[in-house]
């Protein structure tokens, strides 16, 4: 059915992407275990759609005690073998930044974490540098505006609260991460071999707000432009080329049915970064 409709409107740029999660099986996308079979399927309906993106979490071995090298190293690997599964295509495998990742009631548990939690900005240029020297060239970085404020708070925070690193969801902001700045801010996470993006308005943390609504800092994303405090004028204001800009929002009432909030953050962006 979907195929159907995808196929109705030719042209339309149609981007995919794996789900992270599915309450019904309650299963968790992560990279440690082998998706072979999960990625066959979404490529082969890429290629029914005419899709020339797939979107893959930054997920390794969750609740897992492995080193973060390994577990960058380990993941390279399986992005290698990504890269050769659509070899030839036009497909591009877009590797998308996260943090921890809170869970729905149905799972029983509030969160889960991996030893790749955040793609901090020098991640991020380590990343872009071994993909370009296996030049593998259907491999790509898809930035998700509100997953990086996430992952700049909770640096921030734990810069100023070291007593964080008690919390599991801190416990993968490692102490040669801490080294690299006093402070993050999302606009070091625009680098320009970036291309595609997840927009949505979040909640930038300052250390004024202390950390007794520690997580509403944590999990708040998908916010309609303009209900959080990101300013895109400030974060887009040196971007340059073509970029791709895929708003990710949540509706005001909870439903994605006649999504108005998804509509105005089209026209706003439109308006603003022609």
């Amino acid at each position: 059915m979907i195929i159907k409709n995808c196929l109705k409107f030719p042209e339309c740029e149609y981007i995919v992407h794996f789900p992270i999660f599915d309450i019904t099986t309650k299963y968790i996308y992560d990279a440690y275990n082998s998706e072979y079979e999960k990625l066959c399927i979404l490529l082969d309906f890429c290629k029914k759609i005419n899709s020339k993106a797939l979107i893959m979490h930054r997920c390794f071995a969750f609740n897992q005690e492995i080193d973060k090298t390994l577990a960058e190293e380990k993941f390279l690997d399986e992005v290698v073998k990504w890269n050769q599964m659509v070899k030839g295509s036009d497909i591009k495998v877009l590797i998308e930044n996260y943090g921890f990742v809170w869970l729905p009631d149905g799972f029983g548990i509030e969160y889960i974490s991996s030893p790749l939690d955040h793609f901090f900005p020098w991640d991020i240029i380590e990343f872009h540098k071994n993909i370009t020297e296996l030049n593998l060239s259907n491999i790509g970085i898809l930035l998700d505006i509100a997953h990086a404020v996430l992952s700049a708070n909770m640096f921030n925070m734990i810069q100023r609260y070291p007593e964080l690193r008690n919390d599991r969801r801190f416990k993968n902001i490692c102490d040669d991460d801490l080294k690299k700045k006093d402070s993050l801010r999302v606009e070091d996470f625009i680098i320009d071999i970036i291309n595609y993006f997840h927009i949505s308005d979040s909640l930038i943390w300052t250390e004024e707000d202390g950390i007794s609504s520690l997580k509403k800092f944590l999990y708040t994303e998908n916010l309609p432009i303009g209900h959080g405090n990101i300013n895109y004028s400030e974060i887009f204001k040196d971007i340059s080329g073509n970029k791709v800009m895929i708003m990710e929002i949540n509706s005001e009432n909870g439903s994605h049915i006649n999504n108005i909030s998804q509509l105005k953050a089209v026209e706003f962006f439109r308006s603003h970064y022609n």
